[in-house]
Formats: structure tokens, sequence, C-alpha cells
């Protein structure tokens, strides 16, 4: 029952945090609320009983994720005389109307979902068997992932200073 409550609390805390990363006027405070909000999913995971899934969201999304967010946020340009941009333009009416049919196909999906109650919790699999087969098998794409992320970095620290230099 315990479990139950703290699962609710967390679950409408990242849903406020959320609302929070989409309605935010400060791009910085979206990127502490988009933090807070993936640190409440790892905090599921572990309710979960799923801890390599909780290690994964609070290492690559939490950190990293964000991380490049924020160098993304830092490198872009902003308004010099320090006003704010208009973020409302003339297809706000439509986006809201667009917003509003993907919550309601997603709550009468979700209310009419016949949902599972009390099944046994999974098994744990060992994270040293998980780390194995992650990189003995997939050691290779994650390499090059890694490779092209550090490349797009770089790139666009070169961008951003070339613009400086206008």
């Amino acid at each position: 029952m315990a479990t139950e409550v703290i699962w609710w609390v967390f679950a409408i805390l990242i849903t406020i945090l959320s609302a929070g990363v989409v309605f935010s006027r400060s791009v910085i405070h979206s990127a502490i609320f988009l933090i807070g909000s993936l640190a409440g999913v790892g905090v599921m995971f572990v309710l979960m009983t799923v801890e390599f899934l909780a290690l994964t969201q609070f290492l690559i999304y939490g950190g990293a994720v964000t991380v490049l967010v924020l160098l993304a946020l830092m490198l872009t340009r902003a308004d010099p005389s320090g006003r704010a941009e208009k973020v409302n333009g003339p297809q706000a009416p439509f986006a809201l109307l667009a917003g509003g049919a993907i919550a309601t196909v997603l709550l009468v999906a979700g209310l009419s979902t016949e949902w599972v109650g009390n099944t046994e919790a999974p098994t744990n699999i060992a994270i040293e068997t998980i780390s194995q087969r992650l990189f003995e098998d997939y050691g290779l794409p994650f390499i090059l992932a890694s490779v092209l992320l550090l490349v797009a970095l770089i790139g666009a620290i070169i961008v951003a200073r070339q613009e400086e230099g206008e």
C-alpha cells in the first residue's frame, strides 16, 4: 500500500515537472524541470525493482542528455537586448487543437484498456549479465554512437565560435 502511495506521489510530481518543462518561459528553468522529471522517472524504475533501467535513466538521461541540452542552450545566440522572445505565433490555436486531440486519444485509450492487477514482480536479471551482453554484442555500435555525439558536440562548438567572429 505504501509503495502505491509513493508511486502516485511521484506520478503527480513528474506530471507537474513535465508541465513546467513545457510551460516555463525560461529555457534554463525548463532544463531544470527536465532534470527533475527525468530523475522522477528513475525513481519510478526503482519502485518497479528494475535497477538497471533506473541506473541508465539517472546516468544517461538525467546526466548526459541534460548536459547536452544545456550546452546546446549556451551555444545558441540570445537576443542581445535581453528581451523575451515571442513564443506564441499564429500556429498556437492549431497546436492547442492538436494537443487536445492527442490528450483525448491517450485518455480514451488509457481508460478503455483493461489493466492487469497484482501480478508477480518480474525476476531481476543480474546487472553483470546485462552489461556483459551489452558490451560484448553491442560494443561497436555503442562506441560509434559515442564518437558521433562527440563529433556533433565539437561541430556545434566550432559553429558557435565562427558566429561570434562575424
